[in-house]
């Protein structure tokens, strides 16, 4: 079955822009310092580069750089780093701020970051502003469940809540922003919004404990950082938001085959500050790009819920920007709501 990444936004992405991860780039500057391109004398990296992870320890991002790291040769130490806060606005901004002299970059998904200039939270164009490295995994979101309800299908659960309203408590992560949205707009069409309350939480972590703790009965959350729990028998999926079902859970329900056309999912990624040298951009790339051709970091990546999927800078931008403008009516009906 194809692994394939589905968003209700895949119409506007321009045809021939992505690149496969398959075989080593050729493009890759050796550690000794040629640039990706080949073209520039680099003399970079000479010290440690930062990765900031805007996310507690132990979420999908956490857990996406610290696979990352143990296949990265970019000639330096790459060192993680934690900043979390505001569901990953404060480390967004910390990257956003930094120096841009190549030697902090961070990791984050292109859907956060226009979450938080569309929702008003950000002044900062920062899905517009920060230098896009590349994108290396694809992420899916779940409708989940505890054992605790008992609920094996999303019928189940709409049953319940249906005979019993106002009594179901659904988290999701972050408010007024992709995620939340996709929680309002899967709880529409499935007919349950007026009759549930959706509580939002700081990170995918920070729902699943929720669920874990009896805080909750549904979360929308990431495959990412529901796959341990799962795997353990601990939280239930009962539907993936896409329009197919994807490859490590060939039983479970999509959404659009379920019925209800709400297919939001996820690229996870690296960015750099405003103004980074392009050939540090494209060193970096490479290099990632050479992590994504390893069968061992596949395999890793998929125990932990991700599919590989790498997309250079460029055209992760061209698509960033495309999925902003399709966005904007998802976030005016959240505003109306809101207000």
């Amino acid at each position: 079955m194809k692994k394939a990444m589905s968003f209700a936004l895949a119409s506007v992405m321009v045809a021939g822009l992505l690149s496969g991860c398959g075989g080593n780039s050729s493009s890759s500057a050796s550690s000794s310092g040629s640039a990706a391109s080949g073209s520039t004398a680099l003399d970079y990296p000479t010290k440690n580069v930062q990765i900031i992870i805007p996310y507690a320890p132990g979420g999908g991002s956490d857990n996406l750089v610290r696979g990352v790291i143990q296949h990265l040769d970019l000639g330096a130490n790459a060192v993680a780093i934690n900043v979390e806060g505001a569901s990953g606005y404060i480390g967004a901004l910390q990257g956003y701020n930094s120096s841009n002299d190549g030697y902090t970059i961070m990791t984050h998904n292109e859907m956060d970051l226009i979450s938080y200039s569309m929702s008003g939270q950000a002044q900062e164009p920062l899905y517009e502003d920060l230098e896009y490295i590349c994108d290396v995994v694809t992420d899916y979101n779940l409708l989940c469940t505890s054992p605790d309800t008992g609920w094996t299908t999303a019928q189940e659960a709409i049953d319940y809540i249906n005979a019993n309203p106002g009594t179901v408590t659904v988290g999701c992560t972050g408010s007024n922003n992709v995620n939340y949205g996709t929680t309002m707009e899967l709880l529409k069409a499935m007919g349950i919004y007026d009759k549930v309350t959706i509580v939002p939480y700081d990170g995918g972590a920070a729902s699943e404990t929720a669920l874990q703790g009896g805080h909750i009965q549904l979360e929308v959350n990431s495959l990412a950082d529901t796959s341990a729990y799962i795997a353990a028998g601990t939280n239930v999926p009962l539907l993936v938001c896409n329009d197919e079902r994807i490859d490590s859970h060939p039983d479970l329900l999509c959404t659009v085959e379920a019925g209800y056309n709400v297919t939001y999912g996820k690229p996870r990624g690296f960015f750099a500050p405003k103004g980074t040298d392009p050939a540090v951009l494209e060193y970096i790339s490479a290099k990632m790009k050479d992590v994504c051709a390893k069968p061992e970091f596949v395999e890793a990546m998929a125990n932990l819920g991700f599919t590989v999927s790498y997309v250079d800078g460029p055209a992760a931008k061209v698509r960033a920007l495309a999925w902003a403008e399709s966005l904007t009516p998802v976030f005016a009906d959240m505003a109306q709501i809101a207000g």
